[in-house]
């Protein structure tokens, strides 16, 4: 994810620079930037280039500055608002499929302010069909039917949802509350249908790329890859795939946890990850000496994943276990 930090006032700047030392950091975040000030032809200029924009100042003036941009919900970035004072922080635009409630929540934690949530089906406790999308990493079918099938959740119907066993690891207490569930194998999908409206949700591919020291013990690559699913918040089973370079493929630390995974294990040659080029891969100058390549981990996912893939993981360190993970768009 990609998020960039607006301010108006220099009390603004500085809750500015609170949010980017405690963001730039998270494995979830590739990059965080600041700008201060020139607010509207900032935004001309950002709105479509990243995943999360952060207001601190009045509502009136973030409000006009995005309206002329505004076009989906599944396509606008999540925009949140926060005030001078940090009393507030406000999910502004794309809840959802965008995140921006999820970030709320979790900006709000960071800054000791009130999250405000407006979405019919949070206030109500209902877990939208577009939450469950965006929650699990997931494309969507028939959006227009989403209003459909999340009004019905509000106003407490019966919604169908269809899954293949292979899919259950989107049901939670939330899901198991807000829908009535149905495992068929016949379906290669999740599909959600009220009446005859129907939404169809099909999990991205997504691939886990290990890096590990030599000689790594099993427990440190199954302790890495729980804490990094953990803070991805999606159970080891949502992960399709794992990499790792041939220098690695008889690495038993790694074989042995994506044996009891019963995961596929795909081996990237080094010759293959030495020619590799994407400006999201990091570079590591322990690797670079010992093995003549930049990193492991990142780019061994992308390269698994195939063309159209990006990280949503960054390089992350676990006492001698690197991990990344990549989505295919």
């Amino acid at each position: 994810m990609n998020i960039a930090i607006l301010s108006v006032t220099n009390q603004g700047k500085e809750i500015s620079d609170i949010l980017f030392e405690n963001l730039k950091d998270n494995p979830l975040i590739l990059n965080v930037s600041q700008y201060h000030k020139n607010i509207i032809s900032t935004i001309n200029d950002i709105f479509d280039k990243y995943d999360c924009i952060i207001g601190i100042m009045a509502s009136g003036i973030m409000i006009r500055s995005i309206a002329p941009h505004v076009n989906s919900k599944l396509s606008d970035p999540a925009v949140l608002l926060i005030d001078d004072n940090a009393n507030f922080v406000i999910s502004l635009l794309s809840g959802h499929f965008g995140g921006a409630n999820d970030l709320t929540l979790k900006i709000a934690n960071i800054l000791d302010s009130t999250p405000v949530i407006t979405t019919s089906t949070d206030v109500n406790n209902k877990t939208g069909i577009d939450s469950i999308a965006k929650r699990y990493y997931c494309s969507l079918e028939n959006p227009k039917n989403i209003k459909f099938i999340n009004r019905a959740l509000i106003n407490n119907h019966i919604v169908d949802l269809y899954l293949p066993h292979k899919y259950s690891f989107i049901l939670d207490d939330n899901v198991n509350k807000s829908y009535s569930i149905h495992f068929d194998d016949d379906y290669d999908s999740i599909v959600s249908v009220i009446d005859d409206h129907e939404v169809i949700l099909k999990p991205k591919q997504m691939v886990m790329g290990i890096g590990a020291r030599k000689d790594i013990l099993t427990s440190k690559v199954k302790n890495a890859i729980n804490q990094a699913c953990s803070i991805l918040e999606i159970p080891v089973s949502r992960i399709d795939f794992f990499a790792t370079a041939d220098v690695k493929e008889h690495e038993k630390g790694i074989v042995d946890n994506i044996n009891e995974l019963n995961k596929d294990l795909i081996i990237i040659p080094m010759d293959d990850i030495k020619s590799y080029q994407n400006d999201e891969c990091s570079k590591s100058d322990f690797v670079m000496k010992q093995f003549g390549v930049k990193g492991v981990c990142e780019p061994t996912a992308l390269i698994a994943n195939g063309k159209d893939s990006h990280l949503i993981f960054k390089k992350t360190a676990y006492d001698g276990v690197t991990i990344a993970v990549s989505l295919k768009d």
